[in-house]
């Protein structure tokens, strides 16, 4: 176990000092904008998604009725998991510290460190997309060309992988205009918005913010623009592990879903053997997807 001790804060034991300073500027939760956030009282929460009815077909007069039928088709569980963080100081180091005033910091520190993870544990859901060791309910990964509906399969990936431009951002919203139902249906699912790693920011901001074509010298508009297709914009996420990949997401209800077990507890008690100061920081929460049309993605090139 990591001890806190005189020796490792010795600066702050002496007089004199300017200021003492931390790097702790971070980012803020840059995953509540794209999950849907839920309360959890049990150790799991289990989504089902059920297959409604086909399109109807056409029947000649005194015909018998196509009858179909409602059935489940796979089961998302959300396995709440727990996530510690802590200090120790001995009592020497805390009783001859000269600057307690600013050792609330340390309290703060334990806080953004949660943060931190959660960012990393929300982006893992993008990161492992691809993966088929992360299958989502379907048993397909999250992006996938083989999500299996009624009678086939539908894609919200690309067959081969393609790099963020003008040209693969439309065929991203032609694939998504293609989604159908497990039934087979037509869905209509809006686009949310465009996830993306820093290296691709600019590109981001050009197809999406420009009024004109941002790949061509031409005064032609920029369809994607012009429709607005992306109505909230585009995210930039440092806790996107490819540099290449990009993703969108959809305003799907039974999407991307964050569920939030127990809240941020920290607390501070003294070791009665020891006399050292402990600090614990706890939460528990899950995140995942229980439907593959809630987005959309490519592995870049």
């Amino acid at each position: 176990m990591a001890i806190t001790t005189a020796n490792d804060i010795p600066a702050l034991l002496r007089p004199g000092l300017n200021a003492v300073g931390v790097d702790a500027k971070l980012f803020p939760d840059l995953w509540k904008p794209i999950y849907s956030s839920n309360k959890s009282d049990k150790s799991q929460e289990v989504d089902v998604q059920i297959k409604l009815l086909s399109a109807a077909e056409l029947s000649q007069p005194g015909g018998q009725v196509a009858y179909d039928s409602f059935s489940q088709q796979y089961v998302t569980s959300y396995y709440h998991q727990y996530f510690k963080k802590g200090f120790v100081l001995t009592h020497q180091a805390l009783d001859d510290n000269l600057y307690k005033d600013r050792f609330p910091m340390a309290a703060t520190a334990l806080a953004d460190s949660m943060r931190e993870v959660k960012n990393i544990q929300a982006f893992n859901i993008f990161n492992n997309g691809f993966s088929a060791s992360s299958p989502i309910g379907d048993g397909q990964p999250f992006f996938s060309t083989q999500h299996p509906i009624q009678g086939g399969t539908y894609s919200n990936t690309f067959s081969t992988p393609v790099g963020l431009n003008e040209s693969a951002l439309e065929d991203m919203i032609i694939l998504i205009r293609n989604f159908r139902s497990d039934s087979g249906i037509r869905v209509n699912y809006e686009i949310k918005q465009l996830i993306i790693p820093p290296n691709l920011e600019f590109t981001a901001s050009r197809l999406i913010n420009s009024k004109d074509d941002p790949e061509t010298a031409n005064r032609s508009i920029n369809p994607i623009n012009n429709g607005r297709y992306f109505k909230k914009g585009f995210i930039s996420s440092v806790y996107l592990v490819s540099p290449t990949a990009w993703y969108v997401t959809l305003e799907h209800p039974d999407g991307l879903k964050f569920f939030q077990r127990n809240n941020l507890d920290i607390d501070i008690f003294p070791d009665i053997d020891t006399d050292n100061l402990k600090c614990r920081a706890f939460e528990r929460y899950s995140f995942g997807t229980s439907n593959g049309r809630a987005g959309a993605g490519s592995q870049g090139a």
